[in-house]
């Protein structure tokens, strides 16, 4: 598995949405990239900052706006 790979799988990744044989070249990846470790556990953090704050308050239409062209960037 690449680097490119990796990207491609990020969000089945950050869900462990895969087998156990492919969640090992995976995990393999992640130990010997630390660009992709860095980003995984970014990610992972978001992830869980989003989790614990949804719900708490109606989202604006400014921060959907700010949150679409972030993901617009990749």
């Amino acid at each position: 598995m690449n680097c490119d790979e990796w990207f491609e799988r990020l969000y089945q990744i950050l869900d462990r949405d895969m087998d156990e044989v492919v969640w090992t070249d995976v995990e393999f990846h992640m130990k010997s990239c630390r660009p992709c470790w860095d980003r995984f556990e970014f990610e992972k953090r978001l992830k869980a900052r989003i989790q614990s704050s949804c719900c708490k308050e109606p989202c604006t239409e400014s921060l959907r706006v700010r949150i679409k062209a972030l993901f617009e960037k990749y």
